[in-house]
């Protein structure tokens, strides 16, 4: 065998090694990039997951509630009134896409739902909120439930929220058997 044979061979395995390292390289770039596609992917989910999950309108304060005919054991609950707000990271909501659902116990074949009355005035079927028809995150605006027939003394009220975006937020409130109007707890 001749020296230049035992060289080419030598320069044979060298471009050959090359070759190997090159694909290496390739598909450890191709790994790389679809592992960081992946990562950019779940943090998009995660963030809008816990945007979704924030976006919620929860019942921020004390709720007061009246009777119909003022005072008595037998008077019906009429209107509702309370504080809402959106967690500071949050979503906007649209009230015009808000639908807020009441149940109590003198009938509870009877779910109302109120939707938004573009304004402050409330009536059978439309709730009141202060403010304009978007709530933003961080705000807290005043609610109120108007002619919901309610329970007498003695008897719970639900309210749930339902927005179009986030997740929905429901509370039982019980009125004691001496309730005259005023606030009311959970």
């Amino acid at each position: 065998m001749k020296l230049y044979d035992e060289a080419f061979s030598g320069l044979e395995a060298a471009i050959v090694v090359i070759a190997f390292v090159v694909v290496a390289v390739v598909f450890g770039m191709a790994v790389l990039g679809t592992g960081f596609f992946a990562t950019q992917e779940a943090e998009k989910t995660t963030t809008s997951g816990y945007k979704m999950a924030s976006s919620t309108i929860y019942i921020e304060g004390g709720v007061y509630a009246y009777l119909k005919d003022g005072f008595g054991s037998n008077s019906a609950l009429d209107d509702v009134q309370f504080s809402a707000a959106i967690p500071e990271t949050g979503q906007a909501q649209d009230m015009n896409d808000l639908i807020i659902v009441y149940t109590h116990s003198k009938d509870t074949s009877i779910v109302r739902e109120f939707t938004y009355g573009n304004g402050p005035i409330a009536d059978y079927y439309h709730f009141g909120a202060d403010g304009s028809s978007i709530m933003l995150p961080g705000e807290r605006r005043n609610f109120r439930l108007d002619q919901v027939d309610g329970p007498i003394p003695g008897g719970w009220f639900t309210i749930e929220f339902k927005p179009k975006v986030g997740a929905t937020t429901f509370v039982t409130y019980h009125l004691p058997d001496s309730f005259q109007g005023g606030s009311v707890f959970t």
